[in-house]
């Protein structure tokens, strides 16, 4: 599922116009209030008041369920949720809350998100968004973004931006393709001894082995 700011509404604190977010519950409290909880823009998952949004996708996964808590609230929200200390625990960075969220995130993402706009990810370079698409893109073997990872590397390798994980996970993700933009550019890598890095080089040695 997927929802909106509506129109006609004033900026809204941590959203933006025009924008899709992802749910990750439906909530109904005690005196029958409605909440969507979704990831703002600063990365904080909150409730929001389904007033503020239009549904754009009410796709909902079949691993959702309708959970009615002990204390006569309910809500819409993955199985794997459903438990009464989940987002306590999660808020606390509990590492089992933790990586609960982020496998149902990956997959919500993987249904849900459109090309142009794994695209966009890419152009803004947003390191955090980067690291977890190609997490979801190197985990499904999707192809689709090859050209959109070789520009984010040419420029994190060619301006000395330093060799960080995602660099290298972006190495990894291009290493699964037999293709010839791939084989160019890992040439291109090998021929610029300047440019080179162990880790990187290590992934792409395997790659023509």
């Amino acid at each position: 599922m997927r929802v909106c700011l509506k129109e006609d509404l004033e900026k809204t604190e941590n959203l933006s116009m025009n924008k899709k977010y992802i749910v990750y519950s439906v909530e109904t409290s005690i005196n029958g209030e409605k909440f969507f909880r979704v990831e703002n823009d600063i990365n904080q998952v909150v409730p929001y008041s389904i007033s503020l949004f239009k549904v754009v996708s009410d796709k909902v996964n079949s691993d959702w369920i309708l959970w009615n808590k002990p204390n006569n609230s309910s809500a819409l929200l993955p199985k794997q949720f459903a438990y009464l200390s989940f987002w306590e625990d999660y808020y606390n960075d509990e590492l089992e809350a933790l990586k609960i969220f982020n496998l149902v995130k990956e997959q919500l993402f993987q249904e849900e998100l459109e090309e142009n706009e794994v695209r966009e990810i890419f152009e803004i370079e947003n390191e955090g968004e980067i690291t977890f698409v190609l997490n979801v893109l190197f985990k499904t073997k999707d192809n689709r973004f090859i050209n959109q990872a070789i520009q984010y590397v040419k420029t994190k390798v060619g301006k000395n931006y330093g060799i960080d994980n995602t660099t290298l996970l972006a190495f990894q993700y291009l290493s699964l393709f037999n293709q010839s933009e791939v084989e160019d550019y890992f040439l291109y890598y090998l021929t610029n001894i300047e440019l080179g890095n162990d880790r990187l080089t290590a992934v792409v040695n395997e790659y023509f082995s």
